[in-house]
C-alpha cells in the first residue's frame, strides 16, 4: 500500500496573516482575543502545535463562532491526522465565511481524506469561483478524480492547473501519475522531469514525484529521489518512510525497518511508517510487534480502518469481514500493480473458476448473464467473456474499475460494494464469478443468501476461498480470511445452494503457497 500523492498535510499551506475579516468595524474584537489569536499564530509558525491549539480553543470558549479560530483549529486537526474533526470545524467557519477560498480548499482537503470526493470537488469548483486564479484547486480537483477512477476527468484537471500556473510543479506531477496509470509512460516521465525542473530542489516534490515512480515499478529511479530528499532535509520524516517503502518493495527488509524508524524518531505518529512498519512486521511473522505499530496508529487516528483492521489481523481478533474503507484503500494502493504481480506469482484463479464452471455445467457455446464480484482489473471478466451474453463488473476500488475498462470486456461497470450490488439488484444472472473476493469478507451468510436471490433457478456462483483449518472462518494476520469447506457447505445449504464442485488448489505463492478451493454452488430452486 502505497501514499496517496496530493492527500498529505504538506498540502494545508497555513497562512496566519489571511482570514482576519471575522469581525468588522461595529464589533471589534476584544484585545484578549487578539492576544490569544497572535499567540496562537506564532506558537503554530514554531512548530508548537499543541500550545497553538489551546489558544484557539480558548478563543472558542470565549466566542464560539469565531471563523478564524475555528479555521486555524481545523488546519491543526487535519495536520494531526484528524480529519473527521478537521471537517467539523472547517465546516462551522465556512458557514460564517462562505466565500473565502483558502477556507474552502482547506475544507476540500479533508473531506478528500474522509472520502468524501463529491463534496470535496464541489468545495474546491466553489473555491474556483471566488479566486479564478486558484491553480492549485484544480490540481487537487484532479486527485479527487484520479481516487475517484475517473482517469479523463483529472487529466483534464491537471492540464486546466498548469494552463492557469505553467510553474506548478505539483501538478506536472499528478498528470505524471495519471499518464503512468494509463501506460502513456513516455509522456509521464516528461510531466515528471517536468516538475523536477521546475522545483527538484524541494525535498517534497522529490517525494512526490519519487511516489509516482515507485507505483509505477521504477523502484530504483525512486529511492534515488527519496535518498536525495533526505539529503535535502534529513529531518523531513515522510521523505525517510517513503525510502524505506521503496526498500520494503525491494525486498530490503532490514533497510527499509530502519528507514521507518528514522521517521518516527523524528515523527513517533508519522501514519507512513507506522502503517507500512506495521506491514513488514507482520510480513515477518512478528504479530506482537506489528500489533503496536497499528495500535499507535490508531492512537494517532482513530477513524484509520486499515490500522483497526490490521490490528485485529494481528492479534488474532475474528471479525465478521474487513472494513468497506480498509478494501477500497487496499486495491486502489494496489491497481498500478496488480497485474504484474499476479503474474509474477503465477495467478491462475480466473481460469480454474472458468474450468470449474464448464465442467458443472457442460455447455457448449453459452450465452450466459454474467455478474463478476469484485471484478478488479478484470482479469476474471477476461476469461469468463466467450461465456457471457452480458457482463457486468463491480468492485470497491474506483482505481480497479478504470483499469478494467481499459479491457473493453465488461457491458456495465460500477464502482460499489458487493451489498449494495446483490441487495439493490432486480436483475438476474445465470452466472456469479468472485475470484479472491469472499477472502476479505468472514461471515459469507448474507452475502451468499444475496447471491442466491439474484441467480436465476439452476444457477451458479463460482468462487475460490483460502482453506482454514478451523470449523469456520478466521481473520488470518494476512488481513484476509480463510474458510472451512464445512462452513461454506452448512452457509450455502442454509441460503438455498448446493455445492456441486470443489476442488483444492494453491490460490497464490506469495511468498510461500497458499491453500484453498475453487468452489461452484448451484440455486437449488429449479425452473
Amino acid at each position: 500500500m502505497s501514499a496517496a500523492i496530493g492527500s498529505s498535510a504538506h498540502d494545508l499551506h497555513y497562512d496566519v496573516s489571511v482570514n482576519s475579516q471575522s469581525h468588522n468595524d461595529e464589533d471589534p474584537p476584544s484585545s484578549d482575543i487578539v492576544r490569544l489569536m497572535r499567540e496562537g499564530d506564532e506558537h503554530f509558525r514554531q512548530g508548537r502545535g499543541t500550545q497553538a491549539d489551546a489558544c484557539f480553543r480558548t478563543v472558542l470558549a470565549r466566542e464560539p463562532g469565531n471563523p478564524d479560530a475555528l479555521h486555524r483549529c481545523g488546519i491543526l486537526a487535519f495536520l494531526r491526522g484528524d480529519a473527521r474533526q478537521a471537517v467539523e470545524f472547517l465546516r462551522e467557519a465556512v458557514s460564517t465565511r462562505s466565500d473565502d477560498a483558502a477556507l474552502r480548499g482547506h475544507l476540500a482537503n479533508a473531506l478528500m481524506a474522509c472520502g468524501d470526493l463529491d463534496n470535496a470537488i464541489a468545495n474546491w469548483r466553489r473555491a474556483l469561483e471566488i479566486a479564478p486564479d486558484y491553480a492549485a484547486a484544480h490540481a487537487r480537483i484532479g486527485d479527487a478524480y484520479f481516487a475517484k477512477g475517473d482517469i479523463d476527468a483529472s487529466e483534464a484537471a491537471y492540464r486546466k492547473s498548469i494552463e492557469v500556473n505553467p510553474e506548478n510543479a505539483k501538478a506536472f506531477v499528478g498528470l505524471g501519475r495519471v499518464l503512468h496509470f494509463g501506460d502513456r509512460n513516455d509522456e509521464a516521465e516528461t510531466a515528471l522531469q517536468r516538475a523536477l525542473e521546475l522545483d527538484g530542489n524541494a525535498p517534497e516534490v522529490c517525494v512526490l514525484v519519487g511516489t509516482v515512480l515507485l507505483e509505477a515499478g521504477a523502484l530504483d529511479a525512486a529511492r534515488e529521489l527519496f535518498e536525495s530528499a533526505v539529503r535535502a532535509q534529513p529531518e523531513e520524516p515522510r521523505a525517510h518512510a517513503s525510502m524505506g517503502l521503496a526498500l520494503h518493495w525491494q525486498g530490503r527488509f532490514d533497510e527499509a525497518e530502519n528507514a521507518y524508524r528514522r521517521a518516527l524518531s523524528i515523527d513517533p505518529g508519522n501514519p507512513l511508517a507506522l502503517k507500512h512498519l506495521g506491514v513488514l512486521y507482520q510480513e515477518r511473522d512478528q504479530l506482537k510487534a506489528a500489533a503496536e505499530c497499528f495500535e499507535k496508529l490508531l492512537r494517532v487516528n482513530p477513524h484509520d480502518e486499515v490500522a483497526r483492521h490490521m490490528l485485529a489481523a494481528t492479534t488474532g481478533d475474528t471479525t465478521a469481514n474487513a472494513p468497506r474503507g480498509y478494501v477500497t484503500r487496499l486495491y486502489d494502493d494496489y491497481a498500478d500493480r496488480f497485474d504484474a504481480h499476479l503474474e509474477a506469482i503465477d495467478y491462475r484463479v480466473p481460469t480454474l473458476i472458468r474450468d470449474a464452471v464448464l465442467e458443472v455445467t457442460k455447455t457448449e457455446n453459452p450465452a450466459w448473464r454474467v455478474l463478476d464480484l469484485g471484478c478488479g482489473t478484470g482479469q476474471c471478466g477476461e476469461v469468463i467473456r466467450p461465456l457471457a451474453d452480458f457482463l457486468a463488473g463491480v468492485d470497491l476500488s474506483p482505481r480497479m474499475i478504470a483499469k478494467a475498462r481499459e479491457r473493453n470486456v465488461y457491458d456495465s461497470l460500477v464502482v460499489a460494494s458487493i451489498d449494495d450490488v446483490l441487495q439493490g439488484n432486480e436483475q438476474r444472472f445465470d452466472l456469479i464469478v468472485a475470484g479472491d473476493v469472499f477472502i476479505y469478507i468472514g461471515d459469507l451468510s448474507n452475502v451468499l443468501a444475496s447471491c442466491s436471490r439474484t441467480l436465476t433457478a439452476g444457477g451458479l456462483v463460482a468462487f475460490s476461498i483460502e482453506s482454514s483449518d478451523t470449523d469456520s472462518y478466521r481473520l488470518c494476520p494476512t488481513g484476509r480470511y480463510a474458510h472451512s469447506a464445512a462452513y461454506i457447505e452448512t452457509i450455502a445449504n442454509a441460503s438455498g445452494l448446493s455445492v456441486v464442485y470443489a476442488q483444492d488448489i494453491i490460490v497464490r505463492n506469495d511468498p510461500i503457497p497458499i491453500p484453498g478451493q475453487i468452489l461452484v454452488l448451484e440455486n437449488a430452486a429449479r425452473s
